[in-house]
């Protein structure tokens, strides 16, 4: 019996506007939630993560800074899907550039969890992080290692969390947004740390002239 409905069985290209999907994204990296985003371009939230995942699986290795002197580790906690489910975010940050080296989405934080991010991360001379006893444990590749006292010698990486926690509304800390899944995440930290550590390279290089994480990000058309 014919129902009358119409569907598509696979998306059409020509039906995802260009405009569109730099706007979105641009305004998903400079801040604004998922659902907010959909309500500015008027598309549903779904189609704007998909756009996200399309986007961040075609997008190459974050820029780095060719020579890393000195380099801070430090960790922050988010929650998945409800608040009792607590996961991890461990970063690595340049302290030159405040480039993010690396940073690794665990339910654990542990020595061998680091450990792989520091063995991943570009290598530094320094390494510099807190008082936490794993940290103590690592091998930093023949690069030196001290605590830091107080917050004197990981202000970069400090300063980038709080950044991560300031453009990526899933990590603020009172904020009812969370990632349904670890994948959502890694996705959403993957897209901005292209942008972030792009737009840092670009300071570093022409600092006079303003720059936006934003700006750095452009719909593969």
């Amino acid at each position: 019996m014919f129902c009358g409905s119409k569907y598509t069985p696979e998306q059409k290209a020509q039906g995802d506007d260009a405009k569109v999907w730099k706007q979105a994204l641009r305004l998903y990296v400079d801040g604004m939630n998922l659902r907010r985003t959909a309500r500015h371009v008027g598309v549903h939230h779904t189609t704007i993560m998909r756009w996200v995942k399309e986007y961040v699986h075609r997008l190459p290795e974050a820029p780095q800074p060719k020579k890393v002197k000195t380099a801070e580790l430090d960790e922050l906690f988010t929650f998945i899907g409800q608040k009792k489910n607590k996961i991890y975010l461990i970063t690595v940050v340049d302290r030159q550039t405040r480039c993010i080296l690396g940073w690794k989405v665990a339910w654990e934080r542990n020595a061998e969890t680091i450990q792989q991010l520091v063995d991943e991360a570009p290598k530094a001379k320094q390494y510099f992080s807190d008082g936490w006893d794993a940290y103590a444990m690592l091998w930093y590749h023949l690069g030196y290692y001290q605590v830091s006292i107080g917050k004197s010698d990981t202000y970069s990486v400090e300063a980038v969390n709080a950044d991560l926690r300031h453009y990526l509304k899933r990590l603020a800390r009172k904020s009812r947004c969370f990632s349904r899944c670890p994948q959502a995440l890694e996705c959403a930290l993957r897209l901005f740390v292209y942008g972030f550590n792009s737009r840092q390279l670009y300071k570093q290089q022409y600092p006079v002239y303003s720059a936006h994480v934003c700006n750095f990000i452009t719909p593969p058309f």
